[in-house]
C-alpha cells in the first residue's frame, strides 16, 4: 500500500533506486545505509526544518519542583542540549514567563522564600539554576519547552507494530447470577439474556464469548482448541471502557491494557525500555523510555499497566527499542529529500565525484523549494508581534494586580 511517507525498507529501497552502487555485493549493508541516513538527519535535515522557526519538533515537559533543589537538568532527549522556552506552573495550574539571567548578575535578584517568587533563571552546564533561595519551599513545577531529538532509523523488523487492543475477562460461575452484567464500550451483555449461564465456568465462557462475537462490534475467544475460563476481547479503541455488575463472577483487570502486534522482535523484552511512536501524520514519540513489565509479553501480545499507554496510541502504531523508529521524524514531505542526502553520503563515500555532483544539484533544488512547504505554516492567519515586555503591556499588568 503506498503512503505519503518512508519506513526505513521504503527509504533503503529509494536509495537503491537512485544511484547504482554494488549494494548486492555488501559494499554496502541495509544497517550501513540507514547509518548514513541518521548522520544526514541529524547534520543537515533537522537543521534545515529548524531554520524556519515554526514549532517543528517542540515538545513539552513538566518537571515537579522539589524542595531545597534549585538545579534541573535540561530533558535529556533536548537537541542541541537547550531549550525553547522555561515557564513556572503554580500548584492551580496557572502559568508564568521566566526570564534567563546571565550567571554572574544571580547575586542581584531575590526570589523570596517562597516558589511565588520564581521567575529567573541562567544556565550552569546542563542544567537550569534558578534564582531561589536554597531554603524556600518550592512548590509547583516547572515547563521545560524543548527540541525533541528525533529517533535513529531502524530496520523495520526491529518495531512491533499494533494491530488491536485487548482485555482478558476470566469467568466464575460460583457467584454468577441471572441478570448480572458485563459492558465492552457501551454494549451490555446480561447473563441469561444476551448469553446463557452454563454448567460450568468453561461453558458460560464459550456463551459470553459467542454473544461478544454476535455482537459484531468486538471479537472475542476463550482459547483455541481448548476452551477456558478466560475471555479475550479484542477492540479497536483504546479509550473502550470495561465494566461488570458483578467483580466476583467477571474478573476485569481494569489497570492493565492488552495490546497485539504484528509480531514482537527480540530486541522487545521484558525489563527493557521502549518508546510509543506515531505511524501517521507527524510521526511523533507518543511516549518515552517506558518499560515493558515483567511477565506481560504473552506470544506476540503485552499487557501494560493503564498508565503506560499514551492516550493517543491508535491501532497502527508501532513500539521500537527506545531512541529507535522505523519512520523519520521529519514532515513526510521531506522524505525523499533525506533519501537524496543519503545517496549523495554514499557517492561520497565511493569517490563517486560525477554522481556525487548530480546528487549535490538535486539536493539545492530540493532545498530551495522546502522553504514553500515548511515556512509560514498558517497562511491565513499570520503571526502578530506581540512585544511582552513593553510599557503598555506592563502598566496592564500593573492593573490586573490591584
Amino acid at each position: 500500500m503506498a503512503t505519503p511517507y518512508q519506513t526505513s525498507t521504503d527509504l533503503i529501497a529509494s536509495v537503491k533506486r537512485k544511484i547504482a552502487v554494488p549494494i548486492s555485493q555488501n559494499t554496502f549493508t541495509e544497517e550501513d545505509i540507514l547509518s548514513f541516513a541518521n548522520e544526514e538527519m541529524m547534520i543537515s535535515q533537522v537543521p534545515s526544518v529548524m531554520v524556519y522557526h515554526e514549532e517543528y519538533f517542540v515538545t513539552v515537559k513538566d518537571v515537579p519542583l522539589e524542595y531545597g533543589r534549585t538545579k534541573y537538568q535540561i530533558p535529556e532527549r533536548a537537541i542541541g542540549r537547550k531549550i525553547r522556552d522555561l515557564y513556572y506552573l503554580d500548584t492551580q495550574g496557572s502559568i508564568q514567563e521566566m526570564t534567563q539571567i546571565n550567571s554572574d548578575d544571580r547575586s542581584h535578584f531575590t526570589s523570596g522564600q517562597s516558589s511565588a517568587g520564581i521567575h529567573k533563571f541562567y544556565f550552569e552546564g546542563d542544567f537550569v539554576a534558578l534564582v531561589a533561595n536554597e531554603n524556600s519551599s518550592l512548590v509547583g513545577s516547572l515547563r521545560f519547552d524543548y527540541f525533541l531529538r528525533p529517533n535513529l532509523l531502524v530496520l523495520n523488523e526491529r518495531a512491533a507494530i499494533s494491530t488491536t487492543f485487548s482485555k482478558t475477562i476470566t469467568v466464575d460461575n460460583a457467584t454468577l447470577v441471572t441478570g448480572d452484567t458485563v459492558t465492552v464500550g457501551t454494549t451490555v451483555f446480561t447473563a441469561d439474556t444476551d448469553f446463557a449461564i452454563g454448567a460450568s465456568s468453561i461453558d458460560t465462557a464459550t456463551n459470553l464469548s459467542l454473544a461478544i462475537n454476535a455482537n459484531g462490534e468486538y471479537a472475542s475467544e476463550n482459547g483455541s482448541p481448548v476452551s477456558t475460563t478466560v475471555v479475550t476481547v479484542r477492540y479497536p479503541i483504546l479509550s473502550t471502557p470495561f465494566a461488570t455488575s458483578n467483580s466476583a463472577a467477571f474478573t476485569i483487570p481494569l489497570t492493565q491494557r492488552g495490546i497485539e502486534f504484528d509480531n514482537v522482535p527480540a530486541n522487545i523484552a521484558e525489563g527493557s525500555l521502549i518508546d510509543f511512536l506515531q505511524t501517521r501524520g507527524g510521526h511523533r514519540s507518543l511516549s518515552m523510555s517506558v518499560k515493558v513489565p515483567a511477565n506481560s509479553i504473552i506470544g506476540n501480545t503485552i499487557i501494560f499497566d493503564e498508565g503506560d499507554v499514551p492516550t493517543d496510541f491508535v491501532i497502527g502504531d508501532y513500539l521500537c527499542t527506545e531512541y529507535e523508529c522505523i519512520i523519520p521524524q521529519i514532515p513526510d514531505d521531506l522524505h525523499t529529500g533525506l533519501s537524496e542526502r543519503t545517496c549523495a553520503r554514499i557517492l561520497a563515500s565511493l569517490g563517486d565525484a560525477e554522481g556525487l555532483k548530480m546528487s549535490n544539484q538535486k539536493i539545492t533544488e530540493i532545498e530551495a523549494r522546502q522553504g514553500t512547504l515548511l515556512d509560514n505554516r498558517a497562511e491565513g492567519a499570520p503571526q502578530k508581534i506581540n512585544n511582552r515586555n513593553s510599557l503598555l503591556r506592563f502598566a496592564k499588568r500593573r492593573l490586573n494586580r490591584r
